[in-house]
Parts: structure tokens; C-alpha cells; sequence
């Protein structure tokens, strides 16, 4: 007999997020995780002594309000804000909007700097309203079965209920989306606004993570995504969301060993999932394994060569998963401000054609000089992350390629390094000389640590072909070929990012199939 139900690889926020709802279901649970410390890309961790991150990644807009309240984080210490952070929006000319979560407020900021671009912001904000009861329909629920083989009635009621959606946005407001769609983002932005660094801080969530430039097409569904998803934020950052996931796994009886980690999935002889081996040997049976890692990670590493079907391995390594997302943590001996003012989050860009510019290095595998850099200082509204008076300073450095052709050194890291601390120089004069301690991580060093399929922050490229039947068509619903192994991870649908949705949707399957 199996000594668990359910074996979840990873303890990550979706791995957790999994674990935790199938143990409340009555599941006996393991988690397994090959750090020491549980969260993955949400861990916050100690970068230089007596300096804390909040996790690699900034942004938990889009963690979803159904998990927070069907876990009931908020009874283990999580704390909700029911709109979207500030961004500081930052020109290399000292000037500077914030986009807030209300759009008359935004338009208000705007309107210091172009009245054209203060309406102009309300109409964008209008239209991503109108549209996100749709798109929140495509990516708060299971993907639909779109094989045109093996139609259910079920499935079509389900699509024929989406189109419904669809048409009852009006005529006007489908068009409008079926023609921005697949769109450039640059295209997009420059049919609306005026201003250049007000148009490169809105179309940043558009490329972050993606092997694409502002005139790559269909580059503008990524920002409409972003926008329709973003509603809300946790406090504390993605660790917070960590620590009240592991009270809430730990209450419903979820076990997890961390520094476990899995050098296999094993199989029994109809080759059903039934376990795990860990390295060193140690095998744990389980009915079922759901693995929270990167698709590639799973089936091209946790299998040995020719025990899958070819076919899955060949779609499997067509997953393009090119990452182009660097880390710089900081660690500053005084209160830091950007363009003159204390800013939480920040964004750099200052132009379109700038950041066109830094993602062309990337296709030849070179680094630009003037990256686009996604900006946090936790510390403006957590200070006990530093020592009293200083700051943390973690930047997601944009355009940065995995494969970079003169390989990722000391070297060529310190000089990454220096790029930042340059174009920072930009907004916050004399802050290099400020820093007591800086750590780089390349997207080499984010495979590593994290386990990220070449350095990819969301387990897989957000692309058009690579969203709806994520990650592959056979694997597209949280079941594989591989009889009792499940993915539940972001490179699942809807994706990657803090949201708690692929692990969350997950657990639905494994329940379903139970």
C-alpha cells in the first residue's frame, strides 16, 4: 500500500498551494523540496548579512483572491490590499508618474505632463475593464478542450459559453479586442499616448520574461493580460504568501522535507507514476505525483531516456523557455529615492525605441549596456528587512540573455553588475557609493538555484501558442501521458508569475480524477 496519496515535487507557492488543498480534501501529502528553504522563486532570503529579499519576483497582483479565501491564508497571517501596488514610472530627465490602482488618480498624474495622455489612460484602463470578464474567464479557469477529435458535450457547452462572453461585449469592444490582439505593444501604445517613458512604463509587464522587444507581434495580449489580472496585492511580498502557504499546508497535515531532492519519478510496471526516488537513493511510493517544477525539468530530467513516449519528449524540448530576466539584490547603507522621491516599486524604460534596442543583443546572445530594470525597495514599507536607516534595492534586470556567447563569469557578472548600478545612477545620484553589498544572479544562476529551465521566470515563454495549451497540447490540463503524474506548476495554465492558479486549478484535476 502507498504510504502517500499524493507526492507534490517542489515547494514553491503553486507546489504548496496544491498540497495544501488536496490535504483539506482529506489527501495524505507529502512535499518534497530540493532547497533547504521552501518558497522556490517567493523564498525570501538573506542576500548579504543583515539584508533580506522578498523573493525573486515583485509583483503579487495576480495571486488569486478564491485561493487566499479558500486556504484561509488570511487567518495564518496574510495580509491582502484589495488594489494593485503604485509603480513609479521613471525618465532618465528626472520626471516621474505614478500608475495607481485608480485611473482617475493615474490620470490625474498624467495630466501634469499631457493632457492627451491623462485621457488617454482613462479610455485604456475603460477598455481593459470591459474586457476582463472575458479574459479573467480564460485564465481564473481550466483551459477549455479545443481537440476537435475528442469534443464532449460538456466541452462544448463550455466554449460555446466562453463565445457568449465574447459576443456580449458588444460589437464595438470585440472588434477593438480581436483587432489589438495580436498587435505590438508599441503599435498599441503609440495609437494612445504621447509621452515616451509613459508609454515604455506601461507596456513593461508585456516583455517581462519574454524573448520579445515592444515590436514583436502579439506582444500587446501579454500587457492585456496583465492588466485584466492584476487586482489586488499581498503585503510583505511574495514571502509573506509563503509563510502564511506553509502554516495553512502544515494545519491541513501536509508532511514536507526540505533539502529532498527528487532524482526521479518512478514507475511501476503498467508505467503509472507511483513515487519518487530522492538522490541518494531513498524511494517513496505514492498513488499519484504532481510535479511543480518546470515541464522540461520533469520530463527530460526526472525520467530515465526512453521510458516516455517520443512523442511527448519531442513536444516537451520544443518548449521555448529562452529566459532573458537577471537579478540584481542591493544592499544600501542609506534611505534610497528615485527621480527625488521615496518609490517602493519603479520602472525604467524611458523610451520604446530604447528598450527595442536592448532586447536586440539578445537574439545575437550579447547583453545590452542599458538594460530595463523592474525596481522594488521593500524596505520603503517593511524597514526591518535592513539595518536601521538602509535599503534594500531588488532589481529584475530585463533583456538579459540565458546563452549569453561570452559565458556567464565573475567577470561578466560584475560587469552586469556595474550596468545597473549605471543606469540606476540615473534616478538616485550617488547611490554606488552607497553599497555595502550587491549580489548578481545571472539567468545561468537562477537555473541553478531555482531549478528554472534555462533561467525562465515563468517555467516557459507567455506566448500566444504557448498560453492556451500549456504546455503542450496532451498535457494542457494538468494530466499527462504518464499515468497518476500531473504538472502543477507555472508553466501550466494560465502561467507563470505569484498567482497561485496553476497549483490551485491542479489540485482540482487530481481531485476530479480521484
Amino acid at each position: 500500500m502507498s504510504k502517500y496519496d499524493v507526492i507534490v515535487i517542489g515547494g514553491g507557492h503553486n507546489g504548496l498551494t496544491t498540497a495544501t488543498i488536496l490535504a483539506k480534501s482529506g489527501k495524505k501529502v507529502l512535499v518534497v523540496e530540493k532547497r533547504k528553504i521552501l518558497g522556490g522563486i517567493a523564498a525570501g532570503e538573506e542576500f548579504h548579512p543583515g539584508y533580506f529579499t522578498t523573493g525573486l519576483l515583485h509583483d503579487t497582483s495576480g495571486v488569486r483572491a478564491d485561493v487566499i479565501k479558500s486556504l484561509q491564508l488570511e487567518k495564518h497571517g496574510l495580509k491582502l490590499e484589495n488594489k494593485r501596488s503604485d509603480v513609479v514610472l521613471l525618465s532618465k530627465d528626472g520626471r516621474s508618474v505614478t500608475i495607481k490602482a485608480d485611473a482617475d488618480a493615474t490620470a490625474g498624474e498624467l495630466r501634469k505632463i499631457s493632457e492627451q495622455d491623462a485621457e488617454a489612460y482613462k479610455a485604456y484602463q475603460e477598455f481593459s475593464r470591459k474586457i476582463s470578464k472575458v479574459i479573467n474567464d480564460l485564465m481564473d479557469n481550466p483551459p477549455p478542450n479545443v481537440d476537435v477529435e475528442n469534443l464532449t458535450m460538456a466541452s462544448l457547452v463550455v466554449l460555446a459559453k466562453k463565445g457568449m462572453l465574447l459576443k456580449g461585449l458588444g460589437n464595438k469592444t470585440m472588434m477593438e479586442l480581436l483587432k489589438v490582439a495580436p498587435m505590438c505593444v508599441a503599435d498599441f501604445l503609440n495609437e494612445k499616448f504621447k509621452t515616451d517613458f509613459v508609454k515604455a512604463g506601461i507596456a513593461s509587464p508585456a516583455l517581462y520574461g519574454s524573448y520579445a522587444g515592444p515590436w514583436s507581434a502579439y506582444s500587446t495580449i501579454n500587457l492585456l493580460l496583465w492588466e485584466c489580472a492584476s487586482r489586488s496585492c499581498v503585503k510583505g511580498g511574495p514571502q509573506a504568501l509563503i509563510s502564511a502557504l506553509q502554516k495553512a499546508a502544515t494545519q491541513a497535515g501536509v508532511e514536507i522535507r526540505t533539502g529532498a531532492e527528487v532524482e526521479k519519478i518512478v514507475l511501476d510496471e503498467a508505467g503509472a507514476a507511483r513515487g519518487v526516488r530522492l538522490k541518494g537513493g531513498e524511494e517513496i511510493s505514492a498513488m499519484k505525483v504532481a510535479a511543480s517544477c518546470t515541464p522540461k525539468e520533469t520530463f527530460l530530467n526526472l525520467f530515465d531516456t526512453f521510458e516516455l513516449e517520443y512523442e511527448l519528449d519531442y513536444w516537451i524540448e520544443k518548449i521555448r523557455s529562452r529566459g532573458t530576466t537577471a537579478k540584481v539584490n542591493l544592499a544600501v547603507n542609506k534611505k534610497v529615492e528615485l527621480n527625488g522621491q521615496a518609490v517602493e516599486f519603479a520602472r525604467t524604460g524611458n523610451s520604446l525605441d530604447e528598450m527595442e534596442k536592448a532586447f536586440d543583443p539578445v537574439k545575437y546572445k550579447e547583453v545590452t549596456n542599458s538594460p530595463f530594470l523592474d525596481i522594488h525597495i521593500p524596505t520603503v514599507s517593511n524597514p526591518a528587512l535592513a539595518p536601521e536607516g538602509h535599503s534594500v534595492v531588488s532589481v529584475l534586470v530585463h533583456q538579459i540573455p540565458y546563452d549569453f556567447k561570452g559565458g556567464w563569469t565573475v567577470e561578466t557578472k560584475k560587469k552586469l553588475g556595474e550596468d545597473v548600478l549605471k543606469t540606476l545612477e540615473i534616478y538616485s545620484s550617488g547611490l554606488s557609493q552607497a553599497v555595502a553589498g550587491m549580489e548578481v544572479l545571472s539567468p545561468a544562476d537562477l537555473e541553478d538555484r531555482y531549478t528554472l529551465t534555462h533561467g525562465h521566470i515563468y517555467h516557459g515563454e507567455h506566448f500566444v501558442d504557448q498560453l492556451i495549451t500549456r504546455p503542450v497540447p496532451s498535457c494542457a490540463h494538468y494530466t499527462t501521458p504518464v499515468s497518476g503524474l500531473y504538472l502543477c506548476g507555472s508553466g501550466s495554465h494560465p502561467g507563470g508569475g505569484i498567482t497561485c492558479a496553476p497549483g490551485s486549478m491542479a489540485a482540482a484535476a487530481i481531485l476530479k480524477s480521484s
